[in-house]
C-alpha cells in the first residue's frame, strides 16, 4: 500500500506591509535628525511639511475632519497647509510619537481597535478623544507604557 502524502499550496510570498514604529519612519523625516532635542526645536519652528502630515494620516488612519481637530486647525485650513507653525509641528510630532508607542506594541490595525474603545482607566473614555491635548497624548502614552510592563490598573 503507498503511503499517501498531503501536500499544503501556500503563497510563496505573502503580501506584508511592515507598519512604521518609529516618530522618523511615521513623518518621513531624517532618521537621526529628530533625536537631538535642539534638532526638535529648529524642525518645529521651521515647520513640518505636508509630506509629514500625510504620512502621519496615513499610518494613523484619522481623517482630516480628526486631524485637524487635534491640530487646532479646520479641514480647510489643512488642505491649504504647505507648512506648519511651530504649534502644529509639534502636534504632529507628539502624535507620530504615539502612533510609534501604539504600532509598536498593539501592531497598526490593533492599535486603531484600542483608540475606539473606551477604557476603563481613563475614565471610560475612547482614547481617540484626548489626542486634542498634550496632557491627554501624554496620558495616552503613559497607558500603553503600564500594558507594555504589565502594570494592570
Amino acid at each position: 500500500m503507498a503511503k499517501k502524502s498531503s501536500k499544503v499550496n501556500e503563497p510563496g510570498v505573502a503580501s506584508y506591509q511592515k507598519a512604521p514604529k518609529t516618530v522618523q519612519e511615521i513623518l518621513d523625516v531624517e532618521i537621526n535628525w529628530l533625536n537631538e532635542p535642539l534638532n526638535r526645536v529648529a524642525t518645529f519652528r521651521n515647520g513640518l511639511g505636508k509630506k509629514s502630515f500625510e504620512r502621519l494620516k496615513e499610518v494613523s488612519g484619522l481623517d482630516n475632519n480628526t486631524l485637524a481637530a487635534a491640530l487646532g486647525v479646520s479641514a480647510k485650513t489643512l488642505q491649504r497647509k504647505e507648512i506648519f507653525d511651530a504649534i502644529q509641528s509639534e502636534k504632529l510630532y507628539q502624535l507620530a510619537e504615539l502612533y510609534a508607542l501604539g504600532n509598536t506594541y498593539f501592531g497598526k490595525e490593533g492599535f486603531r481597535r484600542w483608540m475606539e474603545r473606551p477604557l476603563f482607566s481613563i475614565g471610560n473614555i475612547k482614547p481617540i478623544e484626548l489626542i486634542d491635548v498634550s496632557e491627554g497624548l501624554n496620558l495616552l502614552k503613559a497607558e500603553i507604557m503600564r500594558l507594555q510592563h504589565g502594570i494592570a490598573v
